[in-house]
């Protein structure tokens, strides 16, 4: 808390009363002085201050205005605000505010809404400024219009006749005899002065507009919207079943009924899928074990022995090496046998085929591959050879992710290429969906060092869909083969309920089967039929329908209740066939 125990609020010039009131509100002490810019205009008015009072009020707030303006005086005065002319000042509530209200005490207003006053003359009215007529007292009215301007009304001036002017400079005498003479050309008023509530008017005529338009747009639906008409006709139907058997094309632009070939679409979509797994794979980094060896070639007939070209292969207790260099054998030989030992002319370097320490191993013999008539002997252990294991891509790793993604559910892709395909307003071919080969990609190769990789698959999923209107075409076409259409219609061909096999796909074609059972009653124009029956009652539609052969019964059925004929409107007639029981 302060020292003073005040908080000071500075207001500007262009602050809102709303604003005023926020920040008194949030004052942090109990006392708040308000220091008021010059022309205070948000605070020149009664209902502003008492706004400005109450919130202060509510909020346990003692606010004094810091102003030296003596027109928001007696304004300060009325709503109860303490008024100080500096910040040092000792505040009060002004003192004209309350003799004002000393003065007016016991006196009535007429109010607008009463309907009469028993003292009221309508005779003597017009010569009385509206303030006596408001019951204010005559003495205090000159200083009341000092301390509150705006609740000082101003007198009505009158001429004293209708064709007399208003003279600036009239004497006492002249306006007093002018005033006799208004009184006696005035013709008395029998009835009381009433004044017309414009408010109630207004709110009156606008809810008379507002039920006038609910009114109009009842009437629109009730008679042009909301009535309905259902008709389910029963006839006499026969059922015809048959299997179909359609190819369907994405190239195709029509339907073709003598190979029973029609248009179709593939909508296609695309996914991408990834699968991180952890790398199972091993490979030794470090570094290969060397030596020499010594070889002796064998011959047992005259041929020389062939030279052994360096990265040939050889082992040791199942350890591979390969010879780094070209060995070449002597001329001469030693007979041992009926054969011929040749010697190498230099001893051979080899190395090991992968690192490891493992590959150090002493003197030993090895296997030459591919020359079984050659033999090689190390003198010396073969070093170097350390050992550095790192963790590696394997293909095992990358099938592995491959098998996840492939696994993974499919049902959601399927489903939305359906909703596509019926959006596009097609029979979508469920057993038609397929996922074409796809394109995978690794963060890694086989091989390459790291603890982990990511194999990401981008796969197209495509699924055919075709207009029921071309599957329509081809069965219609085999129906109308079978019945006398002069005298049957096809109620009902089946397709709403059937189901397709795919026989074979290609990218884009596919053939399919599906069986149908149709209906086949009597022939209806349901367009000219329903031109019989709009506006017609429910009988005169029983009759005008029940007439046509084949029609066992007919049921009507009117919407909303109010409802007692058929709409005008044909699209509002639902004319529904169906086979009698």
């Amino acid at each position: 808390m302060s020292p003073n125990h005040k908080d000071t609020v500075y207001i500007d010039i262009d602050d809102e009363i709303t604003s005023i009131i926020d920040k008194v509100s949030s004052a942090d002490e109990k006392i708040v002085a308000v220091v008021l810019p010059k022309r205070a205009t948000m605070l020149q008015s009664s209902v502003n201050m008492k706004l400005l009072k109450k919130a202060a009020d509510a909020a346990h707030k003692q606010v004094v205005l810091i102003t030296s303006e003596t027109s928001l005086l007696p304004l300060a005065g009325l709503a109860g605000l303490h008024v100080a002319k500096t910040l040092q000042s000792k505040p009060e509530v002004p003192a004209a505010a309350e003799d004002l209200l000393e003065k007016t005490a016991g006196h009535n207003f007429i109010d607008a809404s009463d309907e009469e006053a028993e003292d009221f003359d309508t005779k003597s009215a017009g010569d009385k400024p509206i303030g006596k007529l408001a019951g204010l007292p005559d003495e205090p009215v000159e200083e009341a219009k000092k301390v509150m301007p705006e609740l000082t009304p101003l007198p009505i001036p009158r001429a004293a006749s209708e064709d007399a002017a208003i003279e600036i400079d009239n004497t006492e005498e002249e306006a007093a005899e002018d005033s006799k003479k208004e009184e006696k050309t005035k013709e008395p008023i029998n009835k009381k002065l009433k004044v017309p509530n414009f408010e109630k008017f207004r709110i009156r005529l606008i809810l008379g507009f507002i039920l006038l338009i609910i009114i109009i747009v009842g009437f629109i639906l009730a008679n042009s919207i909301l009535p309905k008409a259902v008709i389910s006709v029963y006839t006499k139907t026969s059922n015809i079943n048959n299997t179909y058997t359609v190819n369907i094309d994405s190239t195709a632009t029509s339907v073709n009924t003598s190979n029973s070939t029609i248009p179709a679409q593939i909508q296609q979509t695309q996914k991408t899928a990834s699968q991180q797994v952890t790398t199972t794979g091993q490979k030794n980094e470090g570094t290969e074990a060397t030596g020499t060896i010594t070889m002796t070639a064998i011959e047992c007939n005259t041929n020389l022995p062939y030279d052994v070209p360096s990265g040939t292969g050889l082992s040791a207790d199942k350890l591979p090496f390969i010879t780094q260099q070209n060995t070449t054998f002597s001329i001469n030989g030693t007979n041992k046998n009926h054969c011929i030992y040749y010697n190498a002319t230099t001893p051979t370097s080899i190395t090991a085929q992968s690192p490891g320490a493992a590959y150090n191993i002493g003197p030993t013999t090895f296997s030459v591959a591919g020359r079984s008539d050659v033999d090689a002997t190390s003198s010396q252990a073969t070093s170097g050879g350390t050992d550095n294991v790192v963790q590696v891509v394997s293909q095992a790793d990358i099938t592995n992710a491959e098998q996840k993604i492939s696994s993974a559910d499919t049902s959601s892709i399927k489903s939305a290429l359906f909703t596509t395909l019926q959006q596009d307003g097609l029979m979508p071919i469920s057993g038609t969906f397929i996922a074409n080969q796809p394109a995978i990609t690794t963060s890694a190769n086989v091989g390459d060092q790291a603890t982990s990789v990511t194999v990401t698959e981008t796969t197209t999923y495509s699924m055919f869909g075709v207009k029921e209107s071309y599957l329509q075409t081809i069965v219609d076409s085999n129906l109308n083969h079978q019945i006398n259409t002069s005298q049957q219609s096809i109620i009902n061909d089946g397709l709403s309920s059937t189901s397709f096999t795919v026989l074979n796909q290609t990218a884009n074609t596919a053939q399919l089967t599906f069986p149908t059972t149709a209906s086949i009653g009597p022939k209806f124009d349901l367009n000219n039929l329903k031109k019989q029956i709009e506006g017609k009652k429910s009988g005169d539609v029983k009759t005008i329908i029940g007439s046509i052969p084949g029609v066992t019964n007919v049921n009507v059925h009117f919407s909303p209740f109010w409802v007692s004929a058929t709409p005008k409107n044909v699209n509002k007639i639902t004319i529904d066939i169906k086979k009698s029981s």
